[in-house]
């Protein structure tokens, strides 16, 4: 795999011409203070891409070590939802608090209330263009438990290498990942002696557990995270072959609601029929929530939604989606169900949704307890669609339920929190520039995308730092993440790290002073 992508790569080169304008941002070591300039590129092979060359065969001679490094980090098992392993998270976060110095870079570990937190930034004078754009890496190095423990081949914390993959817990998320950022900065600091842009990255010890410290972390430390573009790799590709840049994500809104009733739980012989039972009063209620053309009912619910347009209907089409066997099939299902009108990637990616998560009240045990419960509940969850709003769904919502007669019976909501939906231009120049450093290596177009689950840092960068952050994955979807016998296939690994040095390249040609229309003129060791 890797040989045939190096003969793609240099196929690359050797037809490679870019010219017209693009819209590119201003950029330089002012991130705050951001203008649009128009960037002509008139080389007709980019220098960028020359120094790209090294570099990639840079990653090939290193891929070993790469390897090892990598089987290093996965050995340490920093389960952050598990205070028995507190000393391993510590752990971890000193395991990249030895190698990204190693690479360069600047290092601090932060102590929070929870897990460590690390910033790593790169020299102001280390960068071959000094007005290239500042990039903010973000990624996590804690891991889910690996419970049952009895369904691993292979021990979760003692990677194995089969069939072409890497297994162990973390592997795809997000360790694996993680490093094939790292390992292509590490390429480009060794090739070029300097790093193609500015470099921020923060790693976390707590995305599995909610990144409760984060958000305050990133307000408190807006000066030393200010960036032009964030990216990530904690995403999939669209498959094995083709990269996937997420643009869009749905958001979230999460609620606990309950009816509470008698003060205590009733016989059903002496009660029943004589006053409301909470658990019939709710699930009614609930069951009110659809109509018969599974739409939402609450109104207002539809009102701020942007539709899909053309353009994005006919990108989608060319992705040949199977949805009965990429998607129905290996869960089971043989009936596709949702709201009418819309495909099934639509309903994923661009339509909102509400889910019942869970129902709970009485009793649920064994045999027979013939009671009327004091109390009923439901966790319910809405995916929000772009151009939603949390706050306006939550009002939605509550006043849809406090406007039923609930025959005496009294509601408790509790809001377990929120997060709005986002989606990119797909013409940005952030954009562009992955799209060109994803065919380079891949040797086709990669697959513009939405996801319908929601990453809550992506809003908090657009919010306190704003920036926009490029999603561009490389697990695949049986890489059993969260389960056991997680794993990352070897080519996808050794595609992630030479693809974040190829967009580095592009990175770098972006042009910094307002009013230049003249290509990059990069500086070499």
């Amino acid at each position: 795999m890797l040989a045939i992508s190096d003969k793609l790569f240099h196929e690359s080169i050797a037809s490679c011409q870019i010219i017209g304008s693009t819209k590119l941002p201003q950029l330089g070591t002012n991130p705050t203070q951001r203008k649009t300039s128009i960037v002509r590129i008139e080389d007709q092979h980019w220098k960028g891409r020359k120094l790209l060359k090294p570099v990639l065969e840079q990653l090939a001679h290193n891929h070993d070590a790469a390897l090892a490094r990598l089987e290093a980090f996965l050995a340490i098992p920093s389960i952050s939802t598990d205070p028995n392993h507190t000393t391993d998270i510590r752990r971890a976060a000193d395991w990249l608090g030895k190698t990204l110095p190693q690479m360069g870079l600047q290092t601090r570990i932060h102590t929070t209330k929870g897990h460590p937190i690390l910033v790593a930034k790169s020299h102001g004078n280390d960068v071959l263009n000094p007005n290239a754009p500042h990039v903010l890496f973000y990624g996590h190095y804690d891991v889910q438990p690996p419970d049952p423990l009895d369904q691993w081949t292979t021990p979760p914390f003692e990677p194995a290498i089969r069939n072409n993959a890497i297994y162990a817990r973390g592997a795809s998320d997000d360790k694996g990942q993680l490093c094939t950022i790292l390992e292509s900065l590490r390429a480009w600091k060794v090739t070029h002696g300097k790093f193609p842009v500015h470099v921020t990255c923060l790693i976390e010890g707590e995305e599995e557990c909610g990144s409760e410290q984060l958000p305050t972390f990133i307000n408190s430390h807006r000066e030393e995270l200010a960036s032009d573009i964030a990216i990530t790799s904690d995403t999939t590709m669209w498959d094995i072959q083709t990269i996937a840049i997420t643009y869009g994500l749905r958001g979230v809104v999460y609620f606990d609601v309950q009816l509470h009733n008698a003060t205590r739980d009733l016989h059903s012989g002496v009660y029943g029929g004589a006053l409301a039972n909470p658990a019939t009063i709710l699930t009614g209620v609930l069951g009110g929530l659809f109509d018969n053309k599974h739409r939402v009912t609450i109104p207002g619910f539809y009102d701020d939604v942007l539709p899909v347009t053309d353009e994005e209907h006919r990108r989608w089409l060319t992705l040949n989606f199977d949805e009965t066997s990429e998607y129905f099939d290996p869960i089971g299902i043989k009936v596709p169900f949702g709201e009418d009108g819309y495909s099934t990637l639509e309903r994923r990616w661009a339509r909102p949704a509400c889910d019942i998560n869970g129902l709970y009240g009485g009793y649920g045990g064994e045999g027979a307890k013939t009671v009327i419960p004091s109390f009923a509940g439901a966790k319910v969850s809405f995916r929000t669609a772009p151009n939603q709003v949390a706050d306006k769904i939550a009002h939605h919502f509550t006043s849809w339920l406090t406007n039923h007669d609930t025959h005496g019976c009294q509601w408790e909501i509790k809001q377990f929190g929120s997060c709005d939906p986002i989606v990119l231009p797909t013409d940005s120049a952030y954009i562009t520039a992955a799209r060109r450093a994803c065919k380079v290596t891949s040797g086709r177009e990669p697959a513009l995308v939405r996801e319908g689950a929601t990453l809550p840092i992506v809003i908090d960068f657009k919010k306190t730092l704003g920036v926009d952050t490029l999603l561009i994955g490389f697990g695949l979807s049986d890489d059993c993440i969260h389960a056991p016998n997680e794993k990352l296939n070897l080519d996808c690994f050794n595609l992630g790290c030479r693809t974040h040095a190829a967009l580095l390249g592009e990175l770098a040609t972006f042009n910094g002073p307002m009013g230049q229309a003249s290509a990059r003129t990069l500086q070499t060791k």
